[in-house]
């Protein structure tokens, strides 16, 4: 015979509580300072949206999910809490639920105070035995609770009104989980160890033990963080079922009795009674048996209990031969015979008057009882057979659920580590890309400074030759004037010599080759400065070429073939076509012209 094998879903609250259970170009520099502003400026945006939402949890009533309103108002929720866990002074729930009320209706400018103090005052109700009242008020709390404001206050006051038992469905279970997801979001530890201890149990009863454990041991977890080591003994005795369903019963029945001899967290009475039940039931042990009797015999609300006790005492004295003890314990379940609604208890007592009946050599009667057990075993007997073909299709149709759900993670695993690969892919052919472009710019740089200085060697090449050649038709002109001082050569002969040799000075391909050289150094110099001034000649624009390159007076004047005097009128009419103010550089100003400034 089986009685009370673990809790039930119906008996799990009770054991919760009250109500729960280098150097590169400009535009290179730019992309990359872009793109690490970007990375900053969403790096920063994550670690403030994660502090931000820490310090929305954080700011929850924790171990429970209550937004928080005025501070006496907080402290007095925190305490009710505390005090209907712990059932400890009834007297104060009163004063401190009118002190709600008082504090609501003082304050009305939020909405939240009376919402919340009209729940408590459904909860008092509903403690001091007015059901149909208490959840009025609490059906007014939810009309008064904004959803979309206040999540939590809503859902809890939803989960008070579905205090009632549930045909396990698998609309139950998905409520089930779809309420710890919330709970356990809101920071409500408590409220989330009551359902993960619900689900486990929901699951045991069905026939699945191994997937239901876990839950139970997340129920202990969250137990333990709230501070409940109470709950979590309570919670044990749902692993010794689950160690039940799974055939174990010599494991379960030891994990039962060490339970019992916990003084550390001890059960509280009423898992205790479950504890010796649950012996009793997996051995025989009559000792555990009237423990479990004395527990409930004197309480005005275990009379169906009393009655089963009874009934069991009956056939172990039957057993024993004692017929004076077990009329005494028949008389004592006939008693409690009206409390008793539950069909294995009603098959227990008849099967017992049966026994006596028979041993009293009354055979009429003791088949009349005879009959009425049979009858009773047989709807007991069809039932269960129904009820484990319901719960076995449930079962099923949670495993194909849980199954789903695994392969839908998996394919979002899949999908994710696909994407991060790709953008990482991504990634480092970008790096690659970049890379590539550095090093082809770094090269274009080696080279356009190569150049560079190739060109500048080629002008200093240039300008030695002109100082060169300066120097010899010198030294020419001061040997003709020499010779024509001496008498050599006459005064005519000298000049004409003298003029002979400046006009080669001033050739045009030697200005040319200064030209040509400067249009290759500075391809977009002559069309820049042509657009911004379009009144300058080509005098000026050669002028102009020759000072960005940074020659002196001496050397333009030999190069165009003029005086240095000739060079200082033309460098101030060129300040004055450029409108250039007094202490402007000339030079600098051509040479942005050129790019090199």
């Amino acid at each position: 015979m089986r009685i009370k094998q673990g809790i039930s879903r119906k008996k799990i609250r009770t054991f919760v509580c009250p109500d729960c259970a280098g150097i590169l170009p400009p535009c290179y520099s730019a992309t990359i300072f872009s793109m690490k502003k970007s990375f900053y400026t969403l790096l920063l945006l994550t670690v403030l949206s994660t502090v931000f939402s820490c310090r929305r949890t954080s700011r929850n009533l924790a171990p429970f999910g209550w937004t928080p309103a005025t501070a006496e108002f907080d402290s007095l929720t925190m305490r009710l809490e505390r005090y209907y866990i712990d059932r400890d002074n009834f007297d104060s729930i009163v004063a401190m639920t009118a002190r709600m009320r008082s504090i609501a209706d003082r304050d009305t400018s939020i909405a939240l105070l009376d919402s919340r103090a009209t729940y408590w005052e459904g909860r008092l109700t509903f403690s001091r035995g007015d059901y149909d009242k208490g959840m009025e008020l609490m059906r007014e709390a939810l009309e008064k609770t904004d959803s979309a404001r206040y999540p939590y206050d809503y859902r809890r006051i939803l989960w008070n009104l579905d205090m009632d038992y549930h045909e396990p469905t698998e609309e139950r279970y998905r409520q089930l989980l779809d309420d710890l997801s919330f709970f356990r979001g809101c920071g409500d530890l408590i409220i989330s160890g009551g359902l993960a201890m619900e689900l486990g149990t929901f699951l045991d009863d069905l026939g699945a033990p191994d997937e239901g454990i876990p839950y139970l041991l997340l129920a202990d977890s969250l137990f333990a963080a709230a501070g409940r080591p109470d709950q979590v003994a309570n919670n044990r005795i749902n692993h010794a079922n689950a160690i039940r369903i799974q055939g174990d019963s010599l494991r379960a029945e030891k994990y039962f009795r060490e339970l019992l001899a916990d003084t550390v967290v001890p059960l509280s009475g009423y898992a205790r009674e479950i504890a010796y039940g649950n012996i009793y039931a997996l051995g025989g042990d009559t000792a555990a048996l009237r423990h479990a009797y004395d527990m409930v015999r004197d309480e005005t609300t275990m009379e169906e209990a009393a009655c089963q006790y009874e009934s069991f005492l009956t056939r172990e004295a039957i057993d024993r031969g004692d017929i004076a003890r077990a009329k005494h314990y028949h008389a004592l379940a006939s008693a409690h015979l009206p409390f008793a609604a539950t069909p294995e208890v009603l098959r227990e007592y008849y099967q017992q008057r049966y026994r006596l009946f028979a041993m009293e050599g009354r055979t009429d009667s003791a088949y009349k009882y005879l009959e009425i057990t049979a009858r009773l075993n047989d709807s007991i007997n069809t039932s269960e057979n129904r009820i484990k073909v319901r719960d076995a299709a449930l079962a099923g149709r949670i495993r194909l659920m849980r199954v789903n759900a695994d392969l839908e993670r998996r394919n979002s695993a899949i999908l994710f580590l696909s994407i991060t690969f790709g953008l990482l892919l991504l990634i480092i052919g970008g790096c690659v890309f970049f890379w590539r472009r550095l090093q082809r710019q770094e090269l274009a740089k080696v080279k356009a400074t190569l150049e560079l200085e190739r060109s500048n060697r080629k002008i200093l090449a240039m300008e030695l030759v002109i100082r060169e050649k300066d120097k010899l038709f010198d030294a020419v002109g001061q040997e003709m004037s020499q010779l024509s001082e001496n008498g050599e050569i006459s005064r005519q002969t000298a000049v004409k010599i003298e003029s002979s040799l400046k006009a080669h000075n001033g050739l045009k391909p030697h200005r040319d080759n200064f030209l040509e050289t400067f249009g290759q150094l500075n391809p977009n110099f002559a069309a820049r400065l042509k657009e911004q001034y379009p009144s300058l000649t080509d005098a000026d624009m050669r002028l102009a070429s020759h000072i960005a390159l940074g020659l002196e007076n001496k050397h333009i004047a030999s190069v165009m073939g003029i005086r240095p005097e000739s060079v200082k009128q033309a460098r101030w009419r060129l300040r004055s076509k450029l409108g250039l103010p007094s202490g402007v550089s000339l030079e600098d100003t051509l040479r942005s012209f050129s790019g090199q400034c």
